[in-house]
């Protein structure tokens, strides 16, 4: 019997009741894969029902983090029409495993984006370039995330109200987060929400080093961190996780999805917005330039355009539109609208990964054919997971205050799981003598590393156009360590890692540095700090945590693009409402503060427009 590719190498060995049961088996295993890529859990695409002049009272570009959950709560008044433009696709089959999480970057569910080559970061990688993977997909970065799901400290948030953004401190925003969040009911807690849409879980990864960790930094003074006080956020911890029943959980799926049947949300997929329009004379923003398919289509706006797109993408789209630094777009010919510091400010966190080879048995590996029958069977397993990545550490290397200047992600790669490194090294362009280094250490150890993660870099970065075809991906400079401080922090972490590596715990396992084949390195003493910035320098990525580039900030302090409601200085019925407002990046993964802020901004636009008072479809 030969079908599919498949071919029977025993014909005739099960017979009658016997081969039914394998039968059984066989079609069980297919009928699992219909639980993933599952249109129904999202918006019915109405694409092709949209005509030229088409209004809404409200146009969201973009449906990530902050779109989805903006876009959510406005429909909520069944008065209000909502129209949500995502230039990508529905999610797919690959982006709902959770263990495949690096496999849909540079793909099309990714724009793909690169930064401008380097004198003082990503020296090792091909072209001295950083990918800068983001979500062209229903979701956004939502769907090709490491779904890690953690708020960050109230410092962080007291910080953005210093800067002048009232409102905005713990205390103004730790409500919202709880509004979205839906923590699973088997686990205990007083500070995360029950009743919101985005469902939460976690999950011990079990890996036998990850119990040796949590001694080591007890070792160091660290200890387990509760998330329940964000005044204390020293210490280590497994966060929560935007995964159910072992399926992603991104942003549409929780804030669209969800309210699927309300006929006042509208959603168009594979709309790519090129323009917003906005009146010359009047700095009054009233619709959209958008490509749905082969048409070009001017749908307006009766209240706002909400501006969703990311921290790349909405200043791309600002400056395209008129609204942006003076100088740049005059020497484009784009007309000014508004001479505003719209793609400056851009900041990200960056790890670099201080890799030991270890004993293998430091992994938990099941047989890979195990791993796949326990996650198309049972929805567990190590697919079910992003494995020993949802363990995070925050420290102070300088120990100058209870709040982490330094975070780790901790990367584990068991004895011959080539998966991993080639995946990595392909979609990040890592020299390839790197990652022959690795694959050959595997053969023989498991691999562990402590990424040492810049948590308050003082390095910023820029996005400019890099032409006025809105199909032209902009020019990013990353300015990832062009302020010394930066690396010197960073070398203080991988000192901290080394500490880690000689504890007591960590010892069992026999820890050995690998040392990489970097030849612009050899000129420095091995582990001295020099040697360390020149590693740094050269292996340094992003953590997908871009942010700032439309920085919320009163209109007087030179660098603020949005107001602290969101709304574009000197631009009528537009805001910006993603990653990009943030006034300072937080010092945790930022997936769950751009959902806080699309929530936040939706309830002061249904502020600002009297929304509250119409009937809500709860209430009929």
């Amino acid at each position: 019997m030969e079908s599919f590719g498949i071919t029977d190498q025993c014909p005739g060995n099960l017979q009658a009741l016997d081969a039914n049961l394998f039968m059984t088996l066989l079609n069980a295993l297919m009928l699992s894969k219909c639980k993933l890529n599952v249109k129904e859990a999202y918006p019915e695409n109405s694409a092709p029902e949209l005509s030229d002049g088409d209004e809404f009272d409200f146009i969201v570009i973009g449906s990530g983090s902050g779109g989805a959950a903006v876009a959510n709560k406005l429909s909520d008044n069944k008065n209000s029409t909502v129209l949500v433009l995502e230039a990508g696709d529905y999610p797919s089959a690959t982006s709902d495993i959770p263990g495949l999480v690096f496999s849909t970057q540079r793909t099309y569910e990714d724009w793909q984006y690169h930064t401008q080559p380097s004198n003082t970061s990503c020296l090792g990688n091909k072209g001295r370039m950083c990918r800068w993977p983001r979500g062209k997909v229903l979701g956004g970065s939502s769907s090709i995330n490491a779904m890690l799901y953690i708020k960050g400290n109230n410092r962080d948030y007291d910080h953005w109200a210093e800067l002048g953004n009232d409102g905005w401190d713990w205390e103004g925003v730790k409500d919202y987060f709880k509004e979205i969040e839906n923590l699973d009911p088997s686990i205990q807690s007083e500070n995360f929400g029950r009743d919101g849409l985005l469902d939460l879980t976690k999950y011990d990864s079990g890996e036998p080093i990850k119990y040796a960790l949590h001694e080591a930094y007890r070792e160091l003074g660290y200890p387990i961190l509760s998330e329940e006080n964000p005044e204390k956020p020293l210490g280590i911890l497994d966060t929560y996780n935007t995964i159910k029943n072992g399926i992603r959980v991104n942003a549409a799926k929780a804030f669209l999805g969800k309210i699927r049947h309300r006929t006042n949300l509208v959603l168009s997929i594979n709309s790519f917005v090129q323009k917003i329009l906005v009146d010359a004379d009047t700095k009054t923003a009233y619709g959209v330039e958008a490509k749905i398919g082969e048409r070009v289509l001017h749908l307006k706006a009766k209240k706002e355009v909400i501006l969703s797109g990311g921290t790349i993408n909405s200043p791309q789209l600002l400056m395209l539109s008129g609204i942006g630094p003076k100088d740049h777009l005059e020497s484009l010919g784009i007309q000014l609208v508004k001479n505003l510091p719209v793609g400056r400010h851009l900041e990200d966190h960056i790890l670099v990964e201080i890799t030991a080879k270890v004993n293998p048995d430091a992994a938990l590996y099941p047989h890979p054919l195990d791993n796949i029958y326990n996650y198309f069977i049972h929805n567990t397993g190590i697919l079910s997971t992003v494995h020993l990545i949802n363990t995070l550490t925050f420290i102070n290397t300088k120990n100058d205050s209870r709040y982490p200047n330094v975070g780790f992600h901790h990367v584990l790669y068991p004895q011959n799981d080539i998966y991993m490194i080639s995946t990595i090294g392909r979609i990040y362009e890592v020299d390839d003598r790197i990652i022959a280094d690795r694959l050959e250490a595997i053969k023989t150890n498991a691999l562990f590393s402590l990424a040492v993660t810049l948590l308050n870099p003082k390095s910023k970065g820029r996005v400019l156009l890099n032409s006025t075809d809105p199909h032209d991906p902009p020019i990013i400079h990353s300015g990832y360590l062009t302020i010394e401080d930066d690396i010197e922090t960073m070398v203080e972490g991988v000192r901290f890692a080394e500490a880690i590596y000689k504890t007591d715990p960590m010892r069992k396992f026999d820890p050995k540095l690998l040392k990489l084949t970097l030849p612009a390195c050899d000129g420095y003493q091995y582990d001295s700090d020099e040697y360390w910035k020149c590693v740094i320098r050269h292996q340094a990525a992003t953590v997908y945590h871009l942010s700032g580039t439309c920085r919320m900030g009163p209109v007087d302090d030179g660098t603020a693009v949005v107001d602290s409601r969101l709304r574009v200085h000197g631009v009528r019925n537009l805001r910006v409402v993603d990653a990009s407002v943030f006034p300072k990046i937080p010092s945790a993964n930022t997936q769950a503060a751009a959902m806080m802020v699309g929530r936040k901004a939706a309830a002061m636009i249904a502020e600002d427009w009297g929304l509250n008072s119409g009937k809500t479809h709860d209430e009929l």
